[in-house]
């Protein structure tokens, strides 16, 4: 097993020298820096993180807890945050929960176990009373809509987009290319998480602001594609039938397996029907046809979430967010 004293050998440093450059101390020359770092990537050295913790009190990584990491939208911005969190020299722990409170607490518990330098959470089954206890072991921000309007000790305002705005923005496009008769796809209202009920609202609002007629929704059990192809299958009769003309669906994952389906019934997208998505997702660049849909800026929530969860000031508001419109509408 290499060594610290190894490395410094290589490197022709002290062993003190070595431990500062792996611990991250600052005050180290530029040109012994690069010799220790050429000589842990020469020797494969890996720093034995415990014993580093016990001496300096830190673990040297943050958490991540999201329902699903293999969803496009969870997987993007999954990659996005280990990138900024390893900019700061930090690792990135990722739990994923299945939107179950058991299975967040659960995964949570463990992650607290490692003794993070702070967690970033998307809640779903969560409450704020079991926030509130988390944030009181180590820091915590949210990212997402469960918790807007909640007060919770220790905890900064949510990272969020406008939903509300994007899906209103989204149906005006609809309209203003002619679609009259606008349905909206997610799951029903009595159980939607917040996320989804914030884009149906902006999905209504859009439609009475633009004069549109009120059109029944379509609803899934979940947002996988599976789901979203087999409400499309109903969305192809509708379309047949005349009481629809466009889709606004509560994610592009969901919007892609719909677009399928209407594939498959022998519908032509967009001369039939347009359909259109949310979170920008790289899967809805791919489709065919491309898709259109809300993208916001995941980079910026990237660095927005880690640079909270360890207590850099952020920029107040939402992150901003677009309406990318591509060839589906």
């Amino acid at each position: 097993m290499v060594t610290q004293q190894d490395v410094a050998d290589r490197a022709g440093v002290g062993r003190r020298t070595v431990s500062h450059v792996v611990t991250g101390f600052p005050h180290v020359s530029p040109e012994a820096r690069e010799r220790v770092l050429r000589a842990i990537d020469e020797l494969g050295y890996v720093p034995n993180r415990a014993a580093q913790q016990l001496r300096t009190g830190r673990s040297g990584v943050i958490a991540l807890s999201v329902p699903q990491i293999g969803v496009g939208y969870f997987g993007e911005l999954g990659a996005l945050l280990i990138e900024e969190a390893a900019s700061r020299g930090l690792g990135l722990l990722i739990g994923q929960t299945l939107g179950s409170r058991d299975r967040e607490s659960v995964e949570i518990e463990r992650i607290l176990a490692l003794q993070p330098e702070g967690m970033i959470l998307s809640p779903l089954g969560l409450t704020a009373a079991d926030v509130e206890q988390i944030a009181a072991r180590t820091p915590v921000t949210l990212i997402g809509e469960h918790f807007i309007g909640h007060d919770i000790p220790g905890v900064g305002e949510s990272i969020v987009i406008d939903n509300v705005r994007g899906s209103l923005e989204l149906v005006r496009h609809l309209a203003q290319s002619g679609r009259r008769r606008v349905a909206y796809v997610g799951m029903p209202a009595e159980v939607a998480p917040r996320f989804d009920a914030l884009r149906r609202e902006g999905t209504y609002a859009g439609r009475a602001a633009e004069g549109l007629e009120p059109v029944a929704d379509l609803l899934t059990a979940d947002y996988t594609w599976e789901e979203g192809y087999r409400v499309g299958r109903e969305a192809a009769h509708r379309v047949a039938a005349g009481e629809l003309d466009a889709v606004s669906c509560v994610t592009d994952e969901v919007a892609i397996g719909v677009m399928r389906a209407l594939h498959d019934a022998g519908l032509r997208i967009p001369t039939d029907v347009a359909v259109a998505g949310s979170d920008g997702i790289p899967e809805g660049l791919r489709a065919n046809p491309r898709l259109t849909t809300v993208a916001p800026d995941k980079v910026e929530l990237a660095r927005r979430a880690v640079a909270a969860v360890i207590g850099e000031p952020v920029p107040e508001g939402f992150v901003p967010h677009r309406v990318v419109l591509r060839e589906s509408t």
